[in-house]
């Protein structure tokens, strides 16, 4: 298994504005040789950063300062022609209503250089996988917490 990890869109969003669960995206991808996420990762965020400031959780200053932040961030993009059969397997395998959550766990899959975990604090990804995918870890509240479904920030064995 590779010292990489992958980040769905519900950490990167951590990872770039305070909220609950900031320190422990910050704790992850800090821990981590490399971080990996799907072609259009940037598009996922980039619509929470707009809802955020839609809904005056953040100011477009704020919003922008994030943006940019998301473009300094070294993320490697996965494409997509190297997922889409895998996500599609994924999604009827875990009976995922979108293959945006299956990309991000195809991408943890096929990573470069070997499977990665997949951090989320995604809680609809958490209750429709659950335990039932190796790779798979979650932030729990400030924290990335052991437990089931979940592994130590950096990348711990599965569980």
């Amino acid at each position: 298994m590779t010292d990489g990890v992958c980040l769905d869109s519900s950490v990167l969003v951590k990872l770039l504005t305070p909220e609950p669960g900031s320190a422990a995206a910050a704790e992850v991808a800090a821990a981590a040789s490399d971080l990996f996420v799907p072609e259009f990762a940037w598009a996922e965020v980039e619509s929470a950063l707009r809802k955020k400031v839609r809904t005056g959780a953040l100011t477009l200053q704020q919003a922008d300062q994030a943006w940019e932040a998301l473009a300094a961030l070294e993320l490697t993009f996965v494409a997509q022609t190297e997922v889409r059969n895998r996500a599609w397997r994924l999604a009827l395998e875990y009976a995922l209503p979108t293959l945006h959550d299956a990309a991000f766990l195809a991408v943890a899959e096929l990573a470069p250089g070997g499977p990665c975990p997949l951090w989320t604090a995604d809680a609809r990804l958490i209750g429709a996988v659950g335990t039932r995918h190796r790779l798979l870890r979650t932030l729990d509240g400030d924290e990335a917490t052991p437990g089931a479904g979940s592994g130590r920030a950096g990348g711990g064995e599965p569980v």
